[in-house]
């Protein structure tokens, strides 16, 4: 009977003490899970910074990525800015967030090129029924290429561009039809030889009597270049 009592008292103090570490781990990490990160970090700067060197703060646990924050500065630089890095996963944690990446990135170049490849992909899609605007997502790195150089589709980018299209969806009463038009944009970015991440689509319904222009959406998609897109990748709202 005593061995049962105790077997019992001890399912109760872990039903009671694991729920609190939980959420204690929840809200403020633990010492080995910062230890692995800090690791990951200290790789991650040598791996992608090898020619600078780095003070490191003690970072903290930062409960709304589910990870550490830590605040970063370069040795030796006139520019003592602290750039925050983000570290997340709990099996296998991984930098997530750069702020040195991107202050590093060339945003002069970046709109430039963005407006060429906007105005290049409208003559790329004429046989697209529909399309109202197009905007284009992409990254390079400062002295990669002179302000000079010219939007191509060959350039080295730091990731694949990212498209984003907004079209009438007036013209597109059915979701068979946007379906057709956008089996239709994936044949067309492969024939031009483009590399992407996603192509994004929201299909908006536009009220001439309103002075909002983005409309009101009525289906969203996206698709990747290998994907066999269909119907179910549509999402219709009504509003």
């Amino acid at each position: 009977m005593k061995e049962k009592r105790k077997w019992i008292y001890v399912s109760l103090i872990i039903i009671l003490v694991l729920p609190i570490l939980f959420f204690y781990n929840a809200f403020n990490g633990n010492p080995v899970s910062k230890w692995a990160a800090a690791s990951v970090l200290n790789n991650y700067l040598q791996e992608t910074y090898p020619n600078q060197e780095f003070n490191v703060d003690n970072g903290f646990y930062n409960f709304k990525i589910g990870g550490y924050s830590f605040d970063v500065n370069k040795i030796g630089s006139e520019d003592q800015h602290q750039y925050e890095l983000n570290i997340t996963g709990l099996f296998k944690p991984k930098v997530t967030y750069d702020e040195i990446y991107y202050a590093n990135l060339d945003q002069p170049l970046i709109e430039k090129w963005q407006e060429e490849a906007a105005i290049e992909l409208d003559e790329i899609f004429q046989d697209i029924k529909g399309i109202v605007h197009i905007n284009i997502q992409l990254e390079v790195q400062k002295g990669s290429y002179s302000l000079d150089t010219n939007w191509n589709k060959d350039l080295q980018l730091e990731k694949p561009i990212y498209i984003d299209i907004l079209m009438d969806a007036s013209q597109l009463p059915k979701k068979e039809l946007l379906v057709a038009e956008m089996k239709k944009m994936q044949s067309d970015l492969k024939s031009a030889g483009y590399t992407y991440d996603t192509v994004n689509i929201n299909a908006n319904l536009f009220d001439k009597d309103s002075k909002d222009d983005q409309g009101y959406l009525k289906y969203a998609s996206f698709f990747t270049a290998d994907q066999k897109i269909s119907l179910r990748d549509i999402e219709e709202y009504n509003q």
